[in-house]
């Protein structure tokens, strides 16, 4: 794929951030399950959670493809921190698409400038609505799985009425106040630095201004967000691929058994040439997916194939370089462990695969 000047730019910046500032934090955020409050600061002061807000709105109006590219590159080096900036932009775009222009005026500079945001969609959740007297809108009920709970200031939820009836809403935490009760971060087996936690709302009580779009486009809003969330989940798996993939390699060229380096021996190349295979036809597919607009019809199925294919890349990367390491890789001395720990979150996270594959299946078979 043929990057502009402006996404190599990009590119090479958060490269160059994530080796100086993250790299050396990485294995403890991992084993603190939680990031430092100064790399925090730095994120947004890179420009990291504005980077597909539009320039009115104070980001950097850039498109999804370079959120994604800088998201592989936070990936490659720490899957918890590509997973939150992740997260983040697929509020700010759903933001961005709605119709709601006080919503998007009010939310999308403050996101760009550092509040960091959440959402919850999940199906299983409890969270309803319901209308007062007044007009009202009053959310109850609660969310087990929220990633950047922890942490962020704006929330995003899918709300269900009795009837069955969605609505995106979107708030602000101290608007909640009381209202809102965030759990501790779970303690998760991997992407331990993602802030995820359960949230439970008791009579958030919200104005009809809170709407992210018409209850009658719901179904619309609702596919977008999950398509670009997809996305979002497959180049973190993307650049956990690459990493387990490149520690695989310097490994077969410093090791040596019977006086010859690993890297000569079959078994080892293949293990190698099967996951760059693996891993630049899933990054080929994704990007193809992500330069195309998010509301192409064709991006419902192969948003799902995108991100299939990248976390079983990421999960076969991860396990093949922990074999290429041999005992070294159930060491914490070495990152593969967490690779694969982190790779296998991405198969799980929002949609599991087994789901998703249902969904490719059913709209095959139409």
């Amino acid at each position: 794929m043929n990057l502009t000047q402006e996404q190599e730019l990009l590119q090479g910046t958060v490269r160059e951030f994530s080796r100086d500032e993250i790299a050396a934090v990485a294995s403890k955020i991992d084993s603190d399950s939680k990031v430092p409050d100064g790399l925090f600061q730095k994120l947004p002061e890179l420009g990291l959670y504005g980077i597909i807000i539009p320039t009115e709105y104070a980001g950097a109006g850039a498109d999804y493809l370079s959120l994604l590219l800088a998201v592989e590159e936070l990936s490659k080096v720490s899957g918890s921190l590509g997973a939150r900036v992740s997260f983040h932009s697929v509020v700010c775009d759903t933001l961005k698409a709605s119709s709601n222009e006080v919503l998007k005026a009010s939310f999308l500079p403050r996101l760009a400038g550092g509040t960091l945001a959440a959402f919850s969609v999940d199906p299983k959740s409890s969270i309803s609505w319901r209308k007062n007297g007044g007009g009202e809108l009053i959310l109850e009920g609660v969310s087990e799985y929220v990633m950047n709970a922890d942490a962020a200031g704006i929330f995003l939820v899918l709300a269900r009425a009795n009837d069955g009836t969605g609505m995106l809403v979107c708030f602000d935490k101290e608007e909640a106040g009381d209202s809102m009760e965030i759990g501790a971060p779970k303690k998760l087996m991997g992407m331990r630095g993602s802030g995820t936690g359960g949230i439970s709302l008791r009579g958030l009580k919200l104005p009809n201004s809170s709407l992210v779009c018409d209850p009658a486009a719901i179904s619309n809003g609702l596919e977008r967000l999950l398509i670009a969330a997809r996305l979002g989940v497959a180049v973190q798996a993307l650049g956990i691929a690459q990493a387990s993939l490149d520690e695989e390699v310097r490994y077969a060229n410093e090791r040596s058994q019977f006086n010859t380096k690993i890297g000569r021996f079959y078994a080892v190349q293949d293990f190698i040439a099967t996951d760059e295979i693996s891993v630049d036809t899933a990054r080929s597919l994704t990007y193809n997916v992500a330069s195309q607009p998010l509301s192409e019809e064709s991006a419902k199925r192969r948003s799902c194939v995108a991100k299939i294919s990248a976390s079983n890349a990421a999960v076969q990367a991860a396990r093949h370089s922990i074999r290429v390491h041999g005992g070294y890789g159930f060491v914490r001395d070495y990152p593969v462990e967490r690779y694969l720990r982190d790779a296998r979150a991405t198969q799980l996270f929002l949609e599991p695969n087994e789901a998703l594959k249902a969904k490719i299946a059913g709209d095959l078979l139409q």
